[in-house]
């Protein structure tokens, strides 16, 4: 009975946080107990437990009327989480270069040629899924458990934020292109290069989710020190 009651909390806290990411439940929409349970079909009490997690994700609010509404979205917290996701992504690169194993990396490079095809093919719903697997291979190539738990903590509002955004097509082809060296990296090994080309890439994709100036020109140029920091120094 407790491993059924564990599934339907996990079963609970996917299906929102799909309709979340989806844009299915919009920004202030109230999440109702009684009708969030009859329309997923289960009890009250893993739904109330999914709210739970779902507020320690950043994605709903619990407020003190007892009430439960989808989390607005925020500029700058998006910011600052791309700017935290990329720092464990940045780190988790230069272990993976270490510790990842052969079948990962060939994994990797699957991954990377399918990402291309969809690319090519201007299939974007793939393309994202694609990109999300790599990021995903390469923190789990950390082999680091501390470092995937917080990276798998911040991801949901960092899709959340990724989710309300598309990028332009010139845009795209810079990610890809990014992609292609932060792979080079890895299967060179060279971990202070692929931490630097990280760096870079995460930089890069802030300034396309933000709407001030002021703060785009601050992110360009620490995404230049990034760049500068990843090209070869000359002996």
């Amino acid at each position: 009975m407790r491993e059924q009651k564990g599934w339907r909390h996990k079963d609970a806290v996917s299906l929102l946080r799909q309709m979340i990411l989806s844009g299915e439940l919009a920004p202030g929409y109230a999440l109702r107990e009684v009708a969030i349970s009859e329309r997923l079909g289960m009890s009250r009490t893993p739904v109330r437990e999914a709210f739970r997690t779902l507020a320690a994700e950043g994605l709903v609010e619990l407020l003190p009327n007892r009430s439960v509404v989808v989390a607005e979205l925020d500029e700058n917290e998006s910011i600052d989480v791309f700017s935290v996701l990329g720092t464990l992504e940045s780190l988790a690169g230069q272990q993976a270069c270490q510790r990842m194993t052969p079948e990962q990396l060939e994994r990797l490079e699957a991954l990377q040629r399918e990402m291309e095809e969809h690319y090519n093919n201007h299939d974007r719903a793939s393309y994202i899924r694609a990109n999300r697997a790599i990021h995903e291979l390469m923190v789990e190539g950390s082999n680091n458990n501390a470092l995937i738990l917080a990276w798998r903590l911040i991801l949901p509002r960092a899709e959340r934020a990724r989710s309300v955004n598309t990028l332009d097509r010139h845009r795209w082809a810079e990610a890809l292109e990014e992609h292609r060296k932060i792979f080079a990296a890895l299967a060179a090994r060279d971990g202070l290069r692929l931490s630097s080309l990280m760096q870079d890439h995460f930089a890069r994709g802030v300034i396309e989710r933000m709407t001030d100036t002021k703060f785009k020109n601050r992110v360009r140029v620490r995404a230049g020190s990034a760049e500068r920091a990843a090209e070869p120094v000359a002996d």
